[in-house]
């Protein structure tokens, strides 16, 4: 059996509302009357400290309001992977149209920003953090109404950076973790290899093996405990009939830096501290992210948020790409990520109702 082929361990990385007056027209501004005092949508490129060495390269994109405006903003937070900015276009404009500025920014070591790649859990967090702090310090930015949006990946950041910091205004999740540390990665994990067809009797030791390794190398144990753990689950992939060769290649994967901080985070320990506002969105055809297993966990962890959303999607995969129209047989994505009608409305309406309030003290 060609373990490889019939499971992609590289796939374990990682009720519509009413409409709303735009937040532009609901939020007047002292002392600024007449058309000559507006100002045209507009685009700043900016440069954002981080790490020493780290400078992060985004875009600011601020509406057409009121000159002397402070604008409510969404920190847009991409996946896992090398990420650059300007990839929700969509609802980037949406935002705009309702008078939200947006940032995003190439992830360090991608695009014009700099510093090493590295996609681990604490590097992107403390990268996002450093955006927050440079939006507070604008003048054309209300501190007190910044939301962080993020999908798969920038969930987790969002959750980890609302969780921490209660004057953040609202978090928005995209098909993001939310299970217990470790388990979300070894449950998807025992799905994709049932799904697969593979026998319980040999899931089980993977599991058991993949659970050794990962712990080995996320407590940074001697290269001998990391060794024998490896060869345990090399010896697990073979025992379920995959090559050696093809065993490598999956232990690979899993031992990748950024994976390994995955299988660290405790997702709804981390959720269940957001008090803010939280609408979380679930793909019905994730591959990546399992509804099944994430969505009762989310909502499990913001059982005592007053104000939290857990929603499902129909016929959208992980990036909220809809279903193509047209196909025979197979289901197929097209456009943007976060391009599916649906999803758009869905965080654009809840935005607005919460951006257009008052500010939370």
């Amino acid at each position: 059996m060609a373990i490889i082929s019939r499971i992609s361990l590289a796939m374990l990385l990682v009720a519509h509302l009413p409409a709303l007056p735009s937040i532009a027209s609901a939020r007047p501004v002292a002392g600024v009357t007449g058309t000559d005092a507006q100002a045209g949508p507009r685009s700043e490129e900016v440069r954002i400290s981080s790490d020493p060495g780290v400078v992060l390269a985004g875009q600011l994109r601020l509406p057409a309001t009121p000159l002397e405006a402070r604008h409510p903003v969404v920190l847009l937070l991409g996946g896992g992977g090398p990420a650059p900015h300007g990839i929700y276009p969509l609802l980037e404009e949406r935002l705009l149209a309702n008078g939200i500025a947006t940032l995003s920014y190439d992830k360090r070591g991608v695009g014009k920003s700099t510093g090493a790649f590295i996609d681990t859990i604490a590097l992107m967090q403390r990268d996002a953090a450093a955006a927050i702090a440079y939006l507070r310090a604008r003048d054309d930015i209300d501190s007190r109404r910044i939301v962080v949006l993020g999908l798969s990946q920038g969930g987790t950041i969002g959750q980890a950076l609302v969780g921490n910091d209660p004057a953040l205004h609202a978090l928005v999740m995209l098909a993001a973790p939310a299970g217990k540390r470790s388990v979300m990665i070894l449950d998807t994990m025992r799905a994709k290899l049932t799904s697969s067809g593979m026998r319980n009797d040999a899931i089980d030791p993977i599991v058991a093996a993949t659970r050794g390794y990962l712990d080995a190398m996320s407590a940074t144990a001697s290269d001998t405990a990391i060794a024998a753990a490896r060869g345990a689950l090399s010896d697990a992939f073979v025992a379920a009939g995959g090559s050696r060769a093809q065993a490598e290649g999956a232990i690979a994967t899993l031992g990748d830096p950024a994976l390994v901080s995955m299988y660290q985070v405790a997702a709804d320990e981390m959720l269940a501290r957001v008090k803010a506002p939280v609408l979380a969105l679930y793909a019905a055809d994730d591959t990546v992210v399992l509804t099944r297993l994430a969505m009762p966990d989310a909502r499990l962890a913001l059982r005592h948020n007053p104000d939290a959303t857990v929603i499902e999607v129909p016929d959208v995969n992980h990036g909220s790409q809809p279903l193509a129209t047209g196909t025979t047989g197979k289901r197929d994505y097209q456009g943007w990520p976060v391009s599916d009608p649906e999803t758009l409305d869905l965080v654009d309406r809840w935005l607005a109702r919460r951006l257009a309030a008052p500010a939370r003290e």
